[in-house]
């Protein structure tokens, strides 16, 4: 029998684990980080190389972005949740997708959080629960920015496809690989070679367990309908939900993006499946322009809706008149008109008030962006120039005000389990 190192086995195992498995994830990032993937497996602590999923309050101070500490009032709205991302993606546990549903859904009830900005470097990963993170995100009640900073590929690049705006950071970020495949190991042959000949014994009524796999195998690959039929609906619902999210922002320009190929930003900006790319400093001054923005559009929204209803009262009181008048065509009189009146004239007042505040928010916002855009490049020019984060202490939080989406997070089951394996 051959020596077989058990180190290496379990490499293959997790590699055939990976690839045969149901997973969206770019086998290249696999294959080049397939060690890391089975510590992670068997519970190494890898914070070093992939940071674990973590969350964030952000809030301006003096022009600057800075995290939220204790003792700062944080107005309804006026605050930024950040979330990172980082490496592949799993259903459960360690930076898993249950873990990422959990920071959305309670930074959307918190209501010092205006918007969401999700920082993405990730290969992909597991199929379930992707779609559960992407239906999430594309429904989202408040802005979401999806900033890539390395890969945004397969499992990763279809979560954030719902997102309000994505964009790139570097040139050289990989984004894309829309796509669905599988691979199928001889794993009977394997062990055959090992002199541990392997049997699958199925029940009698147990004709169709298995098919896909059993035809691939004993067909040696020839044949790979019933497996391309499984992939097809898996890639099928992929597809058309990139679709869905990106929506008239494919431009149909460029290269298919599609067929699963990975794309640099540039060519993505072409093809549609980002808006642009940025540096990454800029990205919540971003994020607080398109939430002045959809301040602006609720406004204009709830205008649309008064006029609306303002024709339809209009409608109603003619109708009215004309069934107490029968044939005779009866006008309306001047105590309903006037009652009329006044209440247009009071929600127009309602409309102004609320269009002079929102326009004035959008204003100071204009304001802090375009100082804080002077400082960041002022600082950028300066040789070796860094952010600083404060410290904390263990009693500190991030705000005076109830912290319900650090103590949701915290309290969740697979949390506390991750924390347990990886020592924290």
């Amino acid at each position: 029998m051959p020596d077989i190192n058990p180190q290496f086995y379990a490499l293959l195992t997790m590699i055939g684990r990976c690839l045969s498995g149901q997973w969206l994830i770019e086998p290249t990032w696999l294959h080049q980080h397939a060690d890391l993937m089975l510590r992670a497996d068997q519970g190494e602590d890898l914070t070093s190389k992939w940071p674990k999923m973590s969350g964030a309050t952000m809030i301006q101070k003096d022009g600057f972005f800075a995290a939220a500490e204790k003792g700062d009032t944080i107005g309804k709205g006026s605050a930024y949740g950040v979330i990172n991302m980082v490496g592949p993606i799993y259903k459960y546990g360690y930076n898993s997708s249950k873990m990422l549903m959990a920071y959305l859904r309670a930074m959307e009830s918190d209501e010092r959080i205006g918007g969401i900005k999700l920082v993405v470097d990730s290969p992909g990963g597991m199929v379930h629960g992707t779609r559960e993170v992407f239906e999430t995100i594309k429904n989202f009640s408040k802005p979401v920015l999806s900033v890539i900073d390395g890969y945004a590929a397969s499992a990763a690049y279809y979560q954030i496809a719902g997102s309000s705006r994505i964009v790139a950071t570097q040139p050289n970020d990989q984004i894309g690989s829309i796509g669905t495949y599988q691979s199928m190991a001889d794993w009977n042959a394997f062990y055959k070679s090992m002199g541990l000949p392997f049997y699958d014994v199925y029940a009698t009524a147990s004709t169709e367990k298995n098919e896909a796999y059993r035809q691939v195998i004993e067909s040696e690959g020839k044949h790979t309908e019933l497996a391309k039929k499984q992939l097809d609906a898996y890639n099928g619902l992929f597809v058309a939900d990139v679709q869905a999210g990106r929506g008239d922002r494919l431009t149909g320009k460029g290269q298919d993006p599609m067929k699963g190929r990975l794309f640099f930003p540039s060519e993505a900006v072409t093809n549609g499946l980002i808006d642009e790319q940025i540096s990454e400093g800029e990205s919540l001054a971003l994020l607080a322009d398109m939430l002045a923005t959809s301040k602006q559009s609720s406004i204009t929204m709830d205008f649309k809706s008064f006029l609306s209803s303002l024709g339809n009262l209009v409608k109603t009181a003619e109708s009215a008149q004309g069934a107490e008048g029968g044939q005779q065509n009866a006008q309306p009189t001047v105590e309903q008109l006037q009652q009329q009146l006044a209440q247009a004239n009071t929600q127009i007042g309602t409309l102004t008030t609320e269009r002079d505040n929102a326009t004035q928010e959008v204003t100071k916002l204009t304001t802090e962006r375009d100082d804080l855009k002077g400082k960041v490049t002022a600082f950028g020019a300066q040789p070796g120039a860094m952010g600083t984060q404060a410290q904390k202490g263990k009693d500190d939080s991030t705000s005076d005000e109830p912290e319900s989406w650090e103590k949701v997070v915290a309290g969740l089951e697979h949390n506390k389990e991750a924390d347990a394996i990886f020592g924290k």
